[in-house]
């Protein structure tokens, strides 16, 4: 639910980096723990494994119920040699890389397995906004599903768990 709020209200933010939509992302989630009044908390940068942070873990009490991975590619469109926003080495040729080591969005999609298969959290995500489409071709890997957001935005969403369903009250998932 948490992604189709962002989704929606997507036109109404200006994001230059990935950090602009984990702050986003986290104070959403922040007001809905609030006005639920729900026991859990919620945290950028926490230290899931040796040397790792997830991009934002919920916790309740000193459990991560839900971690997730953010990536964001804006779209190259906003190239400042176009007109744009976002200076033109930023797209050199991408802000991000789809596979290569462990900077990239299929690295992100396995980092969240790792988190579930270690024990470290009961549910994980790993979200990649292609704000112009400029990955959206690419094959769909496991687990992961290709959202087509209008206006040439796409995203790709991935779930990892163990069989347990946390982070549904607070709508995180699709």
């Amino acid at each position: 639910m948490l992604l189709t709020w962002l989704q929606g209200r997507y036109a109404d933010f200006r994001f230059f980096t990935e950090r602009d939509i984990v702050w986003t992302v986290q104070l959403q989630i922040y007001r809905e723990i609030e006005n639920q009044g729900l026991p859990y908390r919620v945290f950028n940068d926490h230290t899931i494994l040796p040397r790792i942070r997830t991009d934002l873990a919920i916790l309740m009490g000193d459990s991560v119920e839900v971690a997730a991975e953010f990536k964001y590619e804006p779209s190259h469109a906003r190239s400042t040699n176009q007109g744009g926003d976002i200076w033109p080495s930023k797209f050199n040729p991408s802000v991000v890389m789809w596979d290569y080591k462990d900077r990239s969005v299929k690295k992100d999609i396995q980092r969240i397995q790792e988190f579930i298969d270690q024990g470290k959290s009961k549910v994980a995500y790993s979200v990649f906004i292609d704000e112009g489409g400029h990955f959206h071709w690419h094959d769909t890997p496991a687990g992961s599903e290709w959202m087509d957001w209008g206006q040439g935005r796409w995203a790709l969403w991935s779930r990892a768990d163990g069989g347990v369903s946390g982070g549904r009250s607070l709508g995180v998932g699709g």
